[in-house]
């Protein structure tokens, strides 16, 4: 099970593109209060609560009633640890007591790293309860698919049956062109769908982190213009600065 640990200075973990990014994934969910400081407002954990109902479709993973505003530490901690308990450690993550003392005292930088591993494990949720729907909806009526390579299953259909195997050239299949045999197997579900769900899963998470590099690049041209423009300013000064009929080096 994760962890999410804190520094000495845990706004230094994140650079600019990185909050922009998180801070308007908050700003895109309908909360219960107006955001004005982001570490005090998420301090008691309501609000928290209320982004786990909006961005989680799995039912009763969060009661809101639960959950009260409070400003006294204790009712702030209480809010956390049964939050900790019931709804964290299903995503795959929990909170330390150090953490949990960072967020409800509302040190810069803690809640921002409890919002990010908690969009992630959101977001992974969704999409492995996603592929449970989909699994049941296939399952679901009409003939069973098999698991077999399709060669395979014509072996052991009415019309494969009673065909005549050489264990040394492998099956006869008459009047099917070689290729076909082999693309058909090709296409198959050869694969263990285990490792085909782990490895979209890892399509899904660098893709992801490929949009946050992204941003990081935008946020960075961005602000290589501001400081040309800046250098530009600058040297005008400069030139409006010097003394007539001093020549420039």
């Amino acid at each position: 099970m994760e962890q999410v640990k804190t520094t000495g200075n845990d706004m230094d973990d994140f650079d600019d593109a990185e909050l922009e990014e998180l801070y308007s994934w908050i700003d895109g969910i309908p909360l219960s209060r107006p955001k004005r400081n982001i570490a005090r407002d998420f301090s008691d954990g309501v609000l928290v609560a209320e982004l786990v109902r909006h961005c989680c479709s799995q039912k009763g993973l969060v009661d809101l009633h639960n959950y009260t505003g409070a400003n006294s530490t204790n009712k702030k901690e209480e809010n956390w640890r049964l939050m900790n308990r019931k709804v964290f450690t299903k995503l795959g993550f929990e909170l330390g007591d150090d953490v949990m003392r960072d967020v409800i005292t509302a040190k810069p930088g803690v809640i921002e790293k409890v919002l990010m591993m908690l969009r992630t494990k959101l977001n992974r949720a969704e999409w492995e309860l996603k592929k449970q729907t989909q699994t049941k909806s296939k399952g679901g009526g009409g003939r069973k698919e098999s698991d077999k390579p399709e060669a395979d299953q014509y072996m052991g259909s009415p019309r494969g049956k009673g065909m005549k195997q050489d264990t040394t050239r492998g099956p006869d299949y008459p009047s099917i062109p070689k290729h076909k045999i082999i693309r058909s197997i090709a296409e198959s579900d050869a694969v263990p769908r285990i490792l085909f769900e782990e490895k979209e899963q890892e399509c899904l998470a660098k893709d992801e982190t490929i949009r946050i590099l992204e941003a990081k690049i935008h946020r960075m041209e961005h602000l290589i213009h501001l400081k040309d423009v800046r250098i530009d300013d600058l040297q005008n000064r400069l030139e409006t600065m010097r003394p007539t009929g001093v020549r420039r080096m």
